[in-house]
């Protein structure tokens, strides 16, 4: 197997984290006199170590450099310890609503702080790992942002395997963050790093595909038609392409801008709670920039709304720079995370499992039924983050690189800023028509947008090699 080239320091909500150790230490005094450290008087864990170790030790002298490979020990074996510590991956889910990402980040409450705690109270690891993360050789398959869940997230580290692990650790989290799974990896197993692919899902009522703003109401149904557009919009994603406009602090010239996108559609049929419509997206890539995915829906949305042309996403993979909107976080959520390299090599060796949670689905399904995507539902209706959200789409300058003059534009889009009071956000959420100012305004946002869209991009074509044509992907609707 060939290895994956060097991972950008910044990556989605998702791949964000390419630093082993993390500097910042949350480890409260509550937290800290919390944890169990368990040591040489546990001989139930001692015991199954010295029996693997014995034959590996008698057939290579002792050195055994591939033995630690191969059983996952390696440097586990921690000094003044005679509990050996194995590499593992451990399986969770989470709804991040409300948590400050994934990654800890002192003094805010995130998903690792409540990790570190229940791992160190169930005596998995030590409070020097909770203080220190690299001691432990810390890592998450994918840095999830503020607000985004996860279905399938995967983190490796060195801890003491014990018996009903899983249950001792859930004993000690809240109810909205879950373990399923703690499975042996060899010692040089890195979750991020080895992952081949991961797969996105976005949840989002299916009134921000409706044509304008003035029909974006709560009522709204979409149609077959309009699923059809979108389906359309998102496949344009598919393929190698150079994602630099949709993160931040990145030139077009970065190599690590060019990511694979290897399907984006709708996922199954829409749904309908307490009488409004949702609709899931699900998009699978090799790896994640920044805010990609955010921004890759909310440039689609944009479009189906009229505030820029279908153009623009054509022109956002050139070297100019665009102004792109970024969707809420509230409805994205790690769905899966691949390791097919890492399973055809090891995963039945006989002393490794694959890296794949058939036998526990039915127990994760429940858990993103109940806890995250019933969240998202729920936050949405109480905070109508897509609906206020939807109403800053005309303030973007999509095509600011152009050079068109924007006083006009810059002008209707101030004016349809005053019209769209609270007043008029409640009377779009009932169904009522809007003022007769904001629809004006509106319109006169849209005509400037597109016309000068039109005027800077209707002889510049998209540049797409042979290698870089997409083929067709059906995304499965399970």
């Amino acid at each position: 197997m060939e290895p994956e080239p060097k991972r950008p320091k910044l990556s989605e909500e998702d791949d964000g984290s390419s630093a082993v150790t993390s500097t910042c230490s949350e480890a409260t005094s509550t937290e800290a006199t919390g944890c169990v450290v368990a040591r040489a008087d546990s001989a139930s864990d001692a015991q199954p170590a010295a029996s693997e170790a014995a034959p590996a030790a008698a057939a290579a002298g002792g050195s055994g450099a591939a033995e630690k490979e191969a059983d996952g020990g390696g440097d586990g074996e921690e000094k003044g310890e005679k509990v050996r510590r194995r590499k593992v991956a451990l399986l969770l889910a989470y709804s991040g609503a409300h948590y400050m990402g994934m990654q800890r980040n002192a003094p805010y409450t995130t998903i690792e702080s409540k990790l570190f705690t229940a791992l160190c109270k169930s005596g998995c690891i030590d409070q020097e790992d909770v203080e220190d993360s690299g001691r432990m050789r810390f890592q998450r398959a994918s840095r999830t942002d503020k607000g985004v869940s996860a279905v399938h997230q995967v983190v490796s580290f060195k801890c003491r395997m014990h018996e009903n692990a899983i249950e001792k650790i859930n004993e000690h989290l809240p109810d909205d963050i879950r373990t399923f799974a703690l499975r042996r990896t060899t010692a040089g197993f890195n979750c991020y790093t080895q992952s081949t692919g991961r797969a996105y899902e976005y949840v989002m009522p299916t009134f921000a595909l409706a044509p304008s703003l003035s029909k974006s109401v709560r009522a709204y149904r979409v149609d077959a038609e309009r699923i059809e557009l979108v389906n359309r919009l998102l496949h344009k994603y598919v393929g190698t392409r150079n994602f630099h406009n949709f993160t931040s602090g990145k030139q077009a010239s970065d190599p690590s801008c060019k990511r694979v996108m290897r399907a984006f559609a709708v996922k199954g049929e829409q749904f309908v709670d307490d009488n409004m419509e949702f609709v899931i997206l699900r998009v699978v890539g090799q790896s994640f920039m920044l805010h990609q995915i955010r921004k890759m829906i909310g440039l689609v949305l944009a479009v189906m709304k009229g505030s820029c042309a279908e153009t623009c996403i054509e022109q956002s993979w050139k070297d100019e720079r665009m102004d792109i909107p970024k969707a809420p976080g509230l409805g994205l959520l790690l769905d899966e995370v691949y390791f097919k390299g890492y399973d055809s090599r090891y995963g039945r060796d006989g002393i490794h499992e694959p890296l794949v949670w058939d036998e526990y689905q039915t127990e994760i399904e429940v858990f993103k039924r109940q806890h995250i995507v019933q969240t998202i539902i729920e936050e949405e209706k109480k905070t109508n983050g897509m609906m206020k959200w939807l109403h800053t789409l005309p303030l973007h300058e999509y095509n600011k690189f152009s050079g068109h003059k924007v006083g006009a534009r810059e002008d209707a889009t101030a004016a349809a800023a005053a019209a769209r009071t609270a007043a008029d956000v409640a009377a779009a959420e009932t169904g009522d028509e809007v003022k007769p100012a904001v629809a004006s305004a509106e319109s006169s946002v849209k005509s400037s947008t597109e016309s000068s869209v039109k005027s800077s991009t209707e002889d510049a074509a998209p540049t797409v090699t042979q290698s870089d044509t997409p083929t067709e992907v059906k995304v499965a609707s399970s």
